[in-house]
């Protein structure tokens, strides 16, 4: 009797920045959900979005853990000319998963121990309008849910964007920036908000679900070339992808997650650390508030148009202190791909949601 061969792994090199963000991609790996899909998957860490998107467009990795927003700059001509050298996505990896941390000396300024939300950003005005020089604020990207984060704060806050300075910093660094003295406030995912507040470094003032509940955040972005040649990969990885989603959200699991993230080969720090924030994650979810990241209920897999549409508009918004005037390779309602979303989900046996059900409501920025 002849013997059959076992069908071929494929094998997909996918990026990402370490972060608690990045939970579905390495949990699919550690907890064989890539196997199961007969899927050999090369994790690669880097330290900053600029070597992400380098690296993706160049096709030296065929997908990655990704700013949402950077997957539509890849669309504006100039400086991308080209479709090959652009990104696509069919799947979100969660909403929220943000916080903004106040250096100690600014915190301590504005007396904001015990403070509101509120009181706070009342006391940061009175003192951004009484100063002669320009607080710096830190972001991971020009693109990016952090910025548009930071703008809907100084917007609540009543303060003109003119009168800060933006600053560009990788995730892995802000501790050390605010530690520093380089920046007076941040915006980064976790666990380097709880770190800051570990090493005595800053304090957190809020969530990024304070200012937008249920906001978009990371994507799975695939190199558009390698996406039209490799739809049935692209599905997929997308199914292992999901039913890491769904193991991230059992309260059990925390500990595991928090061990394997923790790993010198993915996050490189404590565990404890990332257990720490894992854990306000769900008591923060059970309780109905601040909810910090939410991998998969509230259909939170799903590349919402409306998220598409307002990612696209904050580009160019003049707002917008990094706002293009360039032009759209491609339409922006054509870089979130419901389609294969809808595939994926069904081939699970999970339900597909309306596109009308986006949750929360969409800021003005």
């Amino acid at each position: 009797m002849q013997k059959t061969s076992a069908p071929t792994q494929q094998t997909v090199r996918i990026g990402y920045v370490p972060l608690v963000d990045a939970a579905p991609l390495i949990i699919a790996k550690e907890a064989g959900f890539f196997l199961e899909e007969n899927l050999d998957i090369v994790l690669h860490r880097e330290s900053n979005w600029a070597s992400i998107r380098d690296k993706l467009s160049l096709g030296l990795i065929d997908a990655a853990h990704m700013l949402a927003p950077m997957v539509f700059a890849s669309h504006i001509t100039p400086p991308n000319s080209h479709h090959d050298k652009s990104f696509m996505t069919a799947m979100a990896l969660g909403y929220n998963g943000n916080a903004i941390t106040l250096s100690n000396p600014l915190f301590d300024e504005l007396n904001a121990e015990g403070k509101s939300l509120d009181e706070i950003l009342a006391a940061l005005k009175a003192y951004v309008d009484a100063s002669e020089s320009k607080l710096t604020f830190g972001s991971v990207h020009p693109f990016s849910m952090h910025t548009n984060l930071l703008l809907l704060l100084l917007k609540r806050a009543g303060i003109d964007k003119d009168k800060i300075e933006i600053k560009v910093i990788p995730p892995v660094r802000m501790v050390d920036a605010i530690r520093d003295g380089l920046v007076d406030l941040f915006c980064v995912g976790e666990p380097w908000n709880t770190a800051a507040q570990f090493e005595k470094a800053g304090k957190i003032i809020c969530y990024g679900s304070d200012l937008w509940s249920h906001a978009p955040e990371k994507v799975l972005g695939l190199n558009s070339k390698f996406a039209r040649q490799n739809r049935e990969t692209h599905i997929k990885v997308l199914r292992a992808i999901v039913r890491a989603c769904q193991w991230l959200e059992e309260p059990d699991h925390m500990a595991q997650a928090a061990l394997w993230l923790a790993s010198k080969r993915y996050l490189d720090c404590s565990s404890d650390l990332l257990l720490h924030a894992m854990v306000n994650q769900w008591q923060n979810q059970a309780n109905g508030s601040a909810q910090r990241k939410i991998f998969f209920s509230q259909n939170a897999n799903a590349p919402w148009p409306q998220h598409a549409k307002w990612i696209s508009d904050a580009i160019f918004n003049p707002r917008n202190t990094f706002a293009t005037d360039g032009q759209w390779l491609t339409p922006p309602d054509q870089i979130y791909d419901w389609e294969i979303f809808s595939q994926v989900m069904t081939s699970l046996g999970l339900p597909v949601p309306n596109t009308d059900d986006c949750p929360g409501t969409l800021p003005k920025l």
